[in-house]
């Protein structure tokens, strides 16, 4: 664990992708990237880095980098933030602040240009990765949150970070497939059960055509 993590992971990934181009066994125009837990981070980093051109990117229950993230889980005996300060190299205050800004993913959404799928599991794992879907969606890029209903009918079960419950798994798993089919397949599965998520990935489509259009610009408020 170290502040080359995260660069060093995506710069493998980039390179991977390109050797399977090179190769002629991919489509260098429909490349996508799915990341859970820590590799979330390393999605992040390819994103906003913009090395290589993603057609989609999806994200799951993980870690970020990012500042509500670290703040949220911040305390005086808090571990993951003493982990984010190594893989960042300092802490987020003073003159620290200056090197996240220019590390951290979630100070540079503005580089994003893959529609991204950002998964929580239950409203704690929503939360924390909120930062992400914030920022992209007031940037107007496309994204989507899908929160995991960690319920059974007879309350919220005990967390698990790894999904075992069949139908957590079918709509974590199921879900990814729909949104890459949709993303680099242009396929929309027929089950009218699914007719809400296209509906909403079509428009994020639309924002995606515009946004290739023309260059995106980012209008902070006034200042009051």
């Amino acid at each position: 664990m170290t502040s080359d993590e995260g660069p060093c992971f995506a710069s493998g990934y980039e390179s991977a992708a390109k050797q399977l181009v090179s190769e002629g066994v991919v489509d260098p125009e429909k490349i996508g990237i799915i990341g859970f837990s820590r590799t979330c981070f390393y999605v992040m980093k390819m994103l906003t880095t913009d090395t290589l051109p993603l057609r989609a990117a999806s994200i799951t229950d993980g870690v970020t980098l990012d500042y509500l993230q670290y703040l949220i889980q911040a305390g005086p005996d808090g571990q993951a933030p003493l982990e984010d300060d190594v893989m960042i190299g300092t802490k987020p205050f003073g003159e620290g602040l200056q090197q996240w800004l220019r590390r951290s993913p979630g100070f540079n959404l503005e580089k994003v240009t893959a529609p991204l799928s950002i998964v929580g599991e239950g409203p704690f794992g929503t939360l924390i990765m909120w930062q992400s879907y914030a920022g992209l969606r007031y940037l107007h890029k496309p994204v989507d949150l899908i929160m995991l209903n960690m319920e059974n009918g007879k309350g919220t079960l005990p967390f698990e970070h790894v999904l075992t419950n069949p139908g957590f798994r079918l709509a974590s798993q199921g879900g990814s497939v729909d949104w890459f089919r949709f993303w680099l397949q242009d396929y929309e599965d027929p089950n009218p059960a699914k007719k809400e998520q296209y509906v909403r990935w079509r428009e994020l489509r639309k924002l995606q055509e515009k946004n290739a259009r023309q260059p995106q610009q980012i209008n902070p408020p006034p200042v009051p």
